[in-house]
């Protein structure tokens, strides 16, 4: 298989249209075909989209839209989300010279998305959690702003080189990211029917904090089965007792 066809472009909420076009000439010149928009401009498909797509119009054809950035990446093994920004949700930083090598040879059995943010923006801090690392890409200026579709170029053609040289990872049963999602949620409720406090009574910082510790291990099936097991215990478990309320 080529590995190529397990990368997913996935562009979250474009605003120029001009872009979502030079993006998909840089799929095609980079090997890659998949291309989804993230709720993109209702006229996306303008012919300014396809003059700049230029002999890419079958990976437009082919585009998939999808309502949120959850849903779009929902049956990938692995979510790489990229950033401008430093600070709080966005502690675990790589150069993509620095990750791609390590997660390139999963690319040979796994689904991979690369997500890139709003023009304007980037990605939002509850669209971060959905990222298993991030890339921030260097720059000879404090505070890079790089167009769109040249941040697509940088990150697909490190893979595409990556990949000429890189050897297949052996098949895993990997957990997708809706699987993955569903653990953390299961994990939350079981949490939430002992009454526990996290550090400081701050239940969204603790999320991000366990979130973030997920995403450093490569869950295979097989995990997500067994800590089902044990939170379906827990569970079972508290059941047993009156839930006291935190006015008690």
């Amino acid at each position: 298989m080529d590995p190529l066809t397990n990368l997913r472009v996935v562009l979250v909420e474009p605003a120029n249209t001009g872009n979502i076009g030079a993006a998909a000439r840089v799929l095609k010149n980079t090997g890659i075909s998949q291309l989804v928009l993230v709720n993109p401009t209702d006229k996306w498909d303008t012919l300014r989209t396809r003059w700049l797509a230029h002999a890419s119009g079958e990976i437009l054809d082919s585009c998939q839209i999808f309502p949120d950035l959850a849903s779009a990446v929902a049956d990938t093994h692995l979510v790489i989300g990229t950033t401008h920004r430093t600070g709080r949700g966005r502690e675990v930083i790589s150069t993509p010279r620095e990750l791609i090598p390590q997660i390139a040879p999963l690319a040979f059995h796994h689904r991979i998305a690369l997500v890139f943010g709003r023009e304007k923006d980037g990605l939002w801090r509850e669209e971060l959690i959905h990222c298993h690392h991030l890339v921030r890409f260097p720059s000879a200026v404090l505070y890079p702003s790089f167009n769109l579709s040249h941040a697509v170029l940088l990150l697909t053609y490190e893979f595409f080189q990556a990949l000429q040289e890189a050897e297949p990872a052996p098949p895993q049963p990997l957990a997708t990211a809706e699987e993955r999602e569903r653990l953390l949620n299961h994990l939350f409720g079981a949490l939430d029917i002992i009454d526990f406090k996290p550090h400081n009574d701050d239940p969204a910082n603790f999320s991000r904090v366990v979130r973030r510790f997920f995403n450093k291990i490569q869950l295979d099936k097989r995990d997500i089965r067994v800590i089902h097991r044990v939170l379906g215990q827990i569970r079972k478990f508290a059941s047993r007792f009156p839930h006291s309320s935190s006015s008690d």
